[in-house]
Parts: C-alpha cells; structure tokens; sequence
C-alpha cells in the first residue's frame, strides 16, 4: 500500500512540476511516420500507430520492433496499459489483435465471430481480458478469448437519458474510463458498474495519471483534475507546427506531428 501510494505521489508531483511551466526537455530522437496515435506504457517505452503499423521505441528513443497489420483496415487504437498484453484494435472488421511485448501475436478477439457485431471502442484489463461497450445490450462487459462474459454492468440506458457511443476505451487504477466525445468521459469500477461523467468533452484519446485526466489539441497539453475539476496547461517544448497526439510518462514525451514523432526527454 506504501508503494502504491508513492507512486501516485510522484505522478501527481511530476504534473505539478510540468503545469509549474518548467521547460525540462531535450529532443532525443525524431522519426519519419503517418502516425497518428502514440502511446507510453509503464516501463517507459514509446509507441506509435498509424493505419497498418505500430512501432515500439526503447525510452531514449530507439527503434525496437514493429507490427504491421493490412488485412484488418486502419488501426483504431491501441492499449498499452499491460506492455506484456498490448491490444490494437481494427474497428473496420471488429478484431482486436493481442501483441507480446516484442510485438508478435498472442490472440485475436473476433467480435464478430463472437456474436457481438456493434463494438466501437475496446480496451485490456488488469487481468488480461478485454473490455468492450455492448452497443445492443448497452452495457459494458468483460469477455475472455472465447468470448465469455466475466463482468457486466447495467444497462446504460436505465441509468442515463442517452445511452453512450464511445470511441475510446482505458482501464487505469481499476477504473474503467470510457470516452463519448459528445457527452464526456464515462467511469465505471472494475465489476463494469457506473459511477458519474467526467465532464470533458470533444476528445477522441487521452491518458489518467493518478487523479488526472491529460489530453492534448493542436496546441497544448492539458490535465484535468478529477477531484478539483479544474484544468492546467502543461508544460511542453517551444512548438512552431501543430500537434496530431501526444503522450507524456515521467521521462518520455511524444509529439505526433505531420509526418514525424517527436521524442523528448523529461529531465526532473
């Protein structure tokens, strides 16, 4: 408990530092790419997606494996909350592949094949199974491989007046955060039950670190303080062309820009 509670003190201390606009970044590597997602998982390595490629950077910023992918449509999003488990979901033919972290398949959930034809958003679990929204039964759900339900909550539609339609999906914390751009930002606990409605609304990606909702636009990175409910302006890298995504961990920053990644360091 000790541990866990350090953790969140020094994440939350880590955006202190970055909304206090202290410029600490040195631009370590810059590379190529239509990319338009990126992402950094917990042991600090970087990732990148673009339609039919996910690439995986060391954290100073090297190139480590790639996965490629041109059967499946434009990758939708990608999950790397458990780096051994990463999920690249292809909403064009409802499959979401299951990487090693050399960034080979493990599995493949077929959410067609198993019976379930409207998913829009997925994400992993703690424990290496899959959450989804169920556009019929209008809940969310835990499935395994074979399609199993593990966990489901209630019907979204005997809780709310508008029933969601989620485009992005996380679990951080036991949390399961699940995003609406025209409505806000769903919270559910881990047995899949609603909790309230982050009031955040237009994105299409973000992160949570600790109490802290981050997401970015074309100018800035922001942190959204989920107690507070209040937002802070991070501080980033002097920035003379927009920005398409971006990622931030306690060393690694990603800049998605047209036709590159940025990687910077964070010094502390």
């Amino acid at each position: 408990m000790r541990s866990i509670l350090l953790s969140v003190f020094l994440v939350s201390f880590f955006i202190v530092q970055l909304s206090a606009q202290q410029r600490n970044f040195e631009l370590i590597a810059t590379h190529t790419t239509d990319a338009y997602l990126s992402a950094i998982d917990k042991l600090g390595n970087g990732y990148v997606a673009g339609r039919n490629k996910l690439q995986k950077f060391s954290p100073d910023g090297k190139l480590l494996y790639p996965y490629e992918e041109y059967r499946y449509g434009a990758i939708g999003s990608i999950d790397v909350t458990n780096p051994l488990k990463i999920v690249v979901f292809f909403p064009d033919v409802m499959k979401a592949v299951i990487l090693d972290k050399f960034l080979a398949p493990l599995s493949i959930y077929d959410f067609l094949q198993l019976g379930y034809p409207t998913v829009t958003a997925v994400c992993g679990s703690t424990d290496g199974r899959i959450w989804y929204f169920d556009n019929v039964s209008r809940s969310l759900k835990k499935i395994d491989e074979t399609g199993k339900v593990l966990r489901e909550g209630q019907p979204m539609n005997t809780q709310l007046t508008k029933t969601p339609l989620p485009n992005f999906m996380l679990e951080y914390d036991n949390i399961i955060f699940m995003n609406d751009s025209s409505q806000g930002i769903f919270v559910f606990d881990v047995f899949g039950s609603y909790k309230k409605t982050i009031p955040v609304k237009g994105l299409e990606k973000f992160q949570a670190l600790a109490e802290t909702i981050i997401y970015n636009d074309a100018e800035n990175l922001y942190a959204f303080d989920m107690q507070t409910l209040s937002t802070k302006t991070l501080a980033l890298p002097e920035n003379n062309s927009p920005i398409v995504q971006a990622a931030i961990g306690k060393e690694l920053l990603i800049l998605l820009k047209a036709e590159k990644a940025e990687m910077y360091s964070i010094k502390q």
